[in-house]
């Protein structure tokens, strides 16, 4: 819980966004106060000897101006803005408790679901390894006589739904898992592998095109003529149902009847 509260990425969004309400705040408080303008402006003039030449062939001239701006009645339209900002500033704080509460309960929830799928994985290892041991006993019951040959199907059946409930505890507990690194904020992309070349391309970090832009001032600058580095569906062999050269202890099943 304490992972996810310091990078769960919805809490860490919700922060900036009341960090940026208490900036507006501070923004309309501005409007109430003098405001002081400096321009400076600079010209040149050269007649070239021309006919119309004053005494002087060429002029310099410079210029500064102070300005000074201080508003002594607006009409209450700044304090309506600082009451406004001071609002969405509450909304926002609100917000982030609000999403606290649900990251504290989604993380909590996952954690258990997490735990329960483990404890079934562990219990349905356990009966598998208990039908196996059963079958065996069921046929060397067989083989003197005192089981038949139902008795080893209904034990093989048995043991099939075993191996069955195994495999989809294992299933569980796996997503059970991601998503408890999801509500941990551990579950982006590069944190799972995802940012190379085999996976299907490096990932998008904002601060590192903008050190690579930060200097491109020509208007006609562009990127390359963006490609798909994505996998495309179209290009994958469908799934079906055969399982062949998969068989036996590749899966965990009895290779013999």
């Amino acid at each position: 819980m304490e992972t996810a509260l310091a990078d769960n990425p919805d809490l860490e969004a919700a922060q900036r966004d009341a960090d940026a309400s208490g900036f507006d705040v501070r923004s309309a408080r501005g409007t109430r106060m003098p405001r002081v303008s400096l321009t400076t402006s600079g010209g040149y003039s050269d007649f070239l000897g021309s006919v119309l030449a004053p005494a002087a062939p060429s002029t310099t001239s410079a210029s500064t101006n102070v300005t000074m701006t201080i508003p002594l009645f607006q009409g209450g339209r700044p304090a309506a803005r600082v009451r406004q900002a001071q609002a969405r500033e509450s909304q926002a704080i609100e917000r982030v408790i609000g999403t606290e509460r649900s990251v504290i309960a989604q993380t909590r929830a996952a954690f258990a679901t997490w735990r329960a799928a483990n404890a079934v994985a562990d219990s349905s290892l356990i009966a598998v390894d208990a039908n196996r041991l059963s079958l065996e006993g069921v046929r060397a019951e067989n083989s003197v006589g005192t089981r038949t040959i139902l008795d080893i199907l209904n034990a093989e059946q048995e043991l099939l739904n075993a191996q069955v409930q195994l495999v989809t505890a294992r299933r569980d507990a796996y997503v059970a898992g991601f998503t408890l690194l999801a509500a941990m904020g551990r579950g982006e992309a590069e944190d799972i592998g995802l940012n190379d070349g085999a996976a299907g391309g490096t990932l998008y970090d904002p601060d590192t095109n903008y050190r690579r832009v930060r200097g491109n001032i020509w208007d006609w600058d562009q990127d390359p003529q963006p490609q798909a580095v994505s996998t495309r569906t179209r290009d994958t062999a469908p799934q079906t149902a055969d399982v062949s050269g998969k068989q036996g202890p590749e899966l965990g099943l009895p290779t013999q009847p």
